[in-house]
């Protein structure tokens, strides 16, 4: 993928990390899907290069990445330039992931029950 320069982009890619992980999930190759997502997130190219995390937080909303750098502290040694960027877009993904493949869950729960009982 090119480098994300908006918002629906970085929606897009998320949703496409989201789906890798429901495929692992459904094949049965995980018993933890939190850790498939850091997975898939940490080794996304717009966390390892920092140029593409530095454009990522320069165009989209990434307060769920900014709110995740305040969560987890400086490093000991303090943050780096690029290290801020990509700790912030690592937050962002991880985030968002979560929330599709939650909601996808979810969704899932109400075809196995019948949806029409909660309607």
């Amino acid at each position: 993928m090119t480098t994300i320069t908006h918002e629906n982009q970085l929606q897009l890619y998320c949703e496409d990390l989201a789906s890798e992980v429901i495929d692992e999930i459904v094949q049965g190759n995980t018993t933890d899907p939190h850790d498939l997502i850091h997975q898939f997130c940490d080794g996304s190219q717009h966390v390892i290069y920092h140029y593409k995390a530095h454009t990522i937080c320069q165009s989209c909303n990434v307060s769920d990445g900014e709110m995740f750098l305040e969560d987890i502290g400086a490093p000991e040694g303090g943050w780096t330039y690029d290290g801020m960027a990509s700790t912030i877009v690592y937050g962002e993904l991880v985030a968002r992931v979560s929330r599709i493949v939650g909601d996808a869950k979810d969704e899932r729960y109400l075809e196995l029950i019948g949806e029409s009982n909660y309607v």
